[in-house]
């Protein structure tokens, strides 16, 4: 069984930038970290032998706040825990890490003896997300304030048609394009028809963007609705 047990272990070399794996027992005590963690988080592994992973988490972060839950949580039965936690990288700065946790037994059936831990760096996918997102909300709030006729004035704007051309599609005449023309300038805070155009596709595109786009792994975490709340900070 000990050799099977070893086998079955995860292999150093298994994990590169952007992954590092860590496995603990008990609540936190970490008893083993693969060495990517070196380039992940700046840390020697050789540091977190018999010490509590809790010491390098950011305290009062929201991200972390699920974390007794998560050490009481079962983990037999094939169950996994997929959490995003904030912590401290060896400079000091906040890193948000994408947390895998699953529990291992000695023999099938057995009590769980140790947590694995697969984790990955998404910190720039989190800050992405958050600073597109607040741009789209931005710009969401202008498109709100469109009256349907100017959303239909707007949309064959975006399509490269002029006013004469506009004005046929919709029966109303030059003008009455150019008043919501105008209207819709306004909504958007735009000084020129290229600066609106712009905002107008850049709304278009930021839609789809947060809706597929994103890398979207660490927004299976079961807290992954407090860091995209931080977009509306």
């Amino acid at each position: 069984m000990s050799s099977d047990w070893a086998l079955d272990r995860p292999r150093p070399t298994d994990f590169v930038d952007p992954y590092f794996f860590f496995s603990n027992r008990g609540s936190s005590e970490v008893t083993y970290v693969s060495p990517s963690i070196q380039s992940v988080l700046g840390y020697d592994p050789r540091v977190f032998a018999g010490r509590s992973y809790e010491q390098f988490l950011c305290l009062g972060d929201p991200l972390n706040e699920d974390v007794p839950e998560c050490q009481r949580a079962e983990l037999g039965d094939g169950h996994r825990i997929h959490a995003l936690r904030s912590v401290h990288d060896a400079e000091g700065k906040r890193r948000i890490l994408s947390v895998y946790t699953v529990g291992v037994a000695q023999r099938e059936g057995g009590p769980i003896v140790r947590r694995h831990n697969l984790a990955r760096d998404v910190t720039a996918s989190v800050q992405t997300y958050v600073r597109f997102k607040r741009r789209l909300d931005s710009l969401e709030r202008a498109a709100s304030r469109m009256s349907d006729q100017e959303r239909d004035v707007a949309e064959r704007i975006v399509q490269g048609k002029m006013n004469r051309e506009i004005g046929r599609e919709l029966q109303i005449s030059d003008r009455t394009v150019e008043r919501r023309r105008a209207a819709v300038m306004k909504h958007f805070d735009a000084a020129t028809l290229p600066e609106l155009i712009s905002k107008l596709v850049q709304l278009d595109l930021l839609r789809t963007w947060t809706q597929s786009a994103c890398d979207s792994q660490w927004r299976d975490a079961r807290n992954s609705h407090l860091a995209m709340g931080e977009a509306s900070d």
